[in-house]
């Protein structure tokens, strides 16, 4: 099949500056109730120290694109795979679409502190509606307020399965990639002239995500867990001010 001369162009991930949320009439048939086979263990909200190995990100997952299973732990996998080797852990949660379906997702609190984040996989309608470019595959606040609980990462899946198929790379890598990109963002990451936090991706960066993944840099892999634990100790004080003057 012969693809337009377009195809060899550059595909920008967009960073576009979004609020914390929109409304929705979306709904769904709940996705499976659990943690992913990725990481089940809960998130400790607290007690992180610079000492430790690693810190931990929760992302809780809206599927209003009714993402199939496979391809979503497919997806979560990578992005978890490129964070550990920045030495950071990763736990998926997933989550309700609707008020109404609140009461049967009781392991997706608002509450889970400030090292967790929000995915929202839009169907093309809502994407429509926060007027992105049409090559952008997510957008995410960059960086995530600090003290916010829910600071949003919007993938668009449909862009990314049609620019995964144009390019013969499997969508859930590509998916992860888009993740942990934007995922970096919001931890104040900024874009690179090369890996994970390139600002455009053109055909020599697909062609390599069909073999292998995109890391982050060295210097970013710190940058990610220095906010990380910023955050966390944040969030630590806030609990118990008492801690404010001990430390």
């Amino acid at each position: 099949m012969n693809r337009p001369t377009e195809v060899a162009r550059f595909f920008v991930i967009s960073l576009l500056t979004i609020g914390v949320g929109w409304t929705t009439r979306a709904t769904a048939a709940p996705a499976p109730q659990t943690v992913s086979s990725v990481d089940t263990v809960p998130l400790p909200l607290v007690n992180l120290t610079p000492q430790g190995p690693h810190v931990r990100i929760v992302v809780r997952v809206h599927n209003y694109a009714h993402i199939d299973a496979g391809t979503l732990l497919g997806a979560e996998a990578v992005a978890t795979r490129i964070f550990s080797q920045a030495k950071i852990k990763m736990t998926w949660v997933y989550c309700p679409l609707s008020k109404e379906e609140e009461d049967r997702y009781p392991i997706c609190p608002s509450n889970w502190g400030t090292n967790a984040f929000v995915l929202n996989i839009l169907t093309p309608e809502m994407a429509a509606r926060i007027k992105t470019p049409v090559e952008t595959l997510g957008s995410a606040p960059a960086p995530c307020d600090e003290d916010a609980t829910s600071c949003p990462i919007s993938v668009m899946y449909f862009r990314v399965e049609k620019l995964a198929e144009q390019f013969s790379v499997q969508s859930e890598r590509l998916f992860g990639h888009v993740l942990a990109h934007e995922v970096g963002h919001m931890l104040g990451a900024n874009h690179s002239s090369k890996g994970i936090m390139r600002g455009e991706w053109g055909r020599d960066d697909l062609m390599l995500m069909r073999l292998s993944i995109s890391e982050f840099s060295t210097d970013q892999a710190r940058q990610l867990r220095a906010a990380l634990l910023h955050r966390a100790v944040r969030q630590e004080r806030v609990q118990d001010p008492s801690l404010s003057a001990s430390r």
